[in-house]
């Protein structure tokens, strides 16, 4: 059933369709509720956030209001982790101020009485996570864990692919296409060199690097080389050479 889940989400057309697959995992996995969050970063101090879940209503309202992201151990976790955990594991856990822990408390009295959690980073900066939770204590849960993480574990690059397809085709522009000198410049200046030292490691001269480096910046909206250093990094312009 999980590669019919993988094969929805490489035909979904819009995002309006991934909380029904979502749902259709969490049916899946045999646990009640469902939450999905990422932040997609457009530059180093902005990101578009998506949000899918089917939480009790009266818990996100209270979640939201009281600003409990900031503290919620869930999310401490995953902002530093790659694998899975489960909810008992973090409660059991002395890395997290007692009074964060309440939020956990506070959820079960909300009808998520046990649940798990995968952290989420993607090759761009994206960072969220997926959880699932159920209605049922922790001890009725704890033998579906084993089972159920690893068809999330499955979900998750499909559910990355799919979002980054779908956004894209919601582009008003087309990504920026950047010369194969335009981005050996841009690689240097991402490792700090001047133009001078650019030109140098290039063999030309420093006019010319300045010249790719401009058309680079100009091509990707940025106004100087280091914003156009930033956005390409975030589009993915640049990567790391692994040569």
């Amino acid at each position: 059933m999980v590669f019919d889940v993988i094969e929805q989400l490489q035909r979904s057309q819009s995002m309006s369709e991934l909380p029904e697959i979502l749902k259709s995992v969490s049916d899946i996995v045999e646990f009640d509720y469902f939450l999905f969050g990422l932040a997609i970063p457009n530059t180093i101090t902005n990101s578009d956030v998506l949000m899918f879940d089917n939480y009790p209503s009266e818990w996100r309202k209270s979640y939201d209001s009281e600003g409990y992201v900031k503290r919620d151990p869930i999310v401490q976790y995953s902002i530093s982790s790659y694998l899975p955990i489960t909810w008992s594991q973090i409660m059991e856990s002395s890395d997290y101020k007692k009074k964060d822990l309440e939020i956990m408390w506070e959820a079960n009295a909300n009808g998520l009485k046990a649940g798990f959690s995968v952290p989420i980073h993607g090759t761009i900066g994206e960072f969220g996570m997926i959880s699932f939770a159920s209605s049922i204590g922790t001890s009725e849960q704890q033998m579906k864990y084993a089972d159920a993480i690893p068809v999330i574990q499955m979900v998750i690059p499909a559910l990355q692919d799919t979002i980054r397809r779908l956004r894209a085709a919601q582009e008003k522009e087309p990504q920026a296409k950047l010369t194969k000198r335009e981005i050996e410049c841009l690689t240097w200046a991402t490792e700090g060199k001047s133009s001078w030292e650019i030109s140098q490691i290039l063999g030309c001269s420093e006019r010319t690097a300045i010249f790719h480096l401009t058309n680079a910046a100009t091509k990707l909206g940025a106004t100087n080389r280091y914003q156009a250093i930033s956005k390409a990094l975030l589009s993915g312009v640049i990567n790391p050479s692994f040569s």
